[in-house]
């Protein structure tokens, strides 16, 4: 991220305040430390929110690294993540990315609500505005708007009472399953044994583009102690093109 630097009128107030300020009284002290915050406002970019949002620059390692192997991890278990979202229940990038730093939507939130808008035909905002205005999901499934769904043991569970955190792992395990056509109880093998969901989706794309067993990657991580951007850069597969292979997934 770049920011402009402060006009010298301005960079010379700041030193002042700082210069006096044991001599200001508190009323004096909070006037001027507000008039500093508000000009440094406007000495930002317009702009900035924006493109970190859509550039997602929260991620500043994006390429494999060896001398820091593990520093592009965070966003090639992101990126491939978020594209498998994409790509099941047809929603873009852009917008997921949008609802996780803009409006603040926790993953578990995320996937409920784009589980429920599927089955339902009630659009994701409006699901996510009414989470933000009800407690619970329970709550939210009991509103007139979802009085008719396609039915499934997850939602007639949420509906029930089932915890956020349980449901989010029956559908991201269900989500991986179908995507990858590969049997439910292999995802939850792996999940069993610590892998949370976006390693097990990155595990089953590396292994589908590489022809080697999940098991055999899933060992390169856990015993050989390797990134896994590093396992990815020896398969051929740079961070930045995980998410389009998962956007380009063709079953074999």
């Amino acid at each position: 991220m770049m920011y402009h630097q402060p006009t010298p009128a301005i960079a010379h107030m700041i030193v002042t305040v700082s210069q006096k300020k044991k001599k200001m009284d508190p009323t004096r002290k909070f006037l001027s430390c507000f008039l500093a915050i508000f000009f440094f406002s406007f000495t930002t970019p317009a702009s900035l929110s924006a493109e970190s949002v859509t550039g997602c620059h929260c991620f500043k390692d994006r390429t494999y690294n060896p001398s820091d192997k593990f520093a592009a991890d965070g966003y090639i278990l992101a990126t491939s993540f978020n594209s498998l979202l994409s790509a099941y229940f047809a929603i873009s990038k852009r917008q997921i990315i949008l609802h996780k730093m803009q409006g603040g939507v926790g993953q578990d939130d995320l996937l409920i609500g784009l589980t429920i808008s599927k089955a339902s035909g009630v659009t994701l905002e409006h699901l996510l505005d009414l989470r933000k205005r009800k407690k619970t999901w329970q709550q939210v499934m009991e509103d007139p708007i979802l009085s008719e769904y396609h039915p499934s043991p997850l939602l007639i569970g949420l509906k029930s009472g089932t915890p956020a955190f349980q449901a989010t792992v029956q559908i991201a395990d269900e989500l991986i399953s179908l995507f990858f056509r590969t049997p439910q109880k292999t995802v939850e093998k792996f999940r069993a044994n610590g892998f949370t969901a976006k390693e097990i989706t990155l595990l089953f794309l590396l292994a589908s583009t590489s022809n080697i067993a999940s098991e055999k990657i899933a060992a390169q991580h856990r015993k050989e102690g390797k990134s896994w951007s590093e396992i990815a850069n020896s398969l051929g597969v740079e961070p930045a093109a995980a998410g389009k292979l998962i956007s380009n997934y063709n079953p074999k």
